[in-house]
């Protein structure tokens, strides 16, 4: 187990088995509609990395597989789902990112964006971008009050 061959295999396999778990992660996150979706599929992860270490303890090089994909796993969860949850909450507020998605979380709005994302459908609208005659009329009047002419406008 000193080897450094050993080393070096074991470190390939456990950064292999990081982007293997990542990727059937988030897909898996991507399925995900509900909360207690995502904390069934986390579930299944765990248990299905203490089934695996288990069964690969009689080989000592790939012992590093489970945990790596167990890691890539949860991580690829979050990612797939997409929202703060759980204690990925604590590391973003820390972090001060997906704001929009920590702002979205426990609305109403949010499961229906992952549910119409799962479905294929288009994602509900947050704001209207039809141009109608009220928005072209906004429109002129900001450019009269900035002193430009239509032409200016179009450029």
């Amino acid at each position: 187990m000193s080897d450094p061959a050993f080393m070096i295999v074991f470190v390939l396999v456990f950064i292999f088995s990081i982007y293997l778990g990542f990727s059937v992660g988030s897909h898996a996150g991507e399925r995900a509609v509900t909360g207690r979706e995502y904390w069934a599929y986390n579930l299944f992860a765990v248990v299905v990395c203490i089934i695996a270490t288990a069964v690969l303890t009689l080989a000592p090089l790939l012992c590093a597989a489970p945990l790596g994909f167990l890691a890539g796993c949860l991580t690829g969860l979050k990612m797939g789902y997409g929202e703060s949850i759980g204690p990925w909450k604590v590391l973003d507020r820390f972090f001060n990112v997906n704001k929009g998605q920590r702002a979205r979380t426990g609305r109403a709005s949010s499961a229906a964006t992952r549910r119409a994302r799962k479905t294929g459908a288009s994602v509900p609208d947050l704001m209207s971008v039809t141009n109608d005659a009220a928005s072209a009329h906004n429109a002129h009047a900001h450019a009269r009050r900035d002193g430009r002419t239509d032409t200016q406008n179009k450029r």
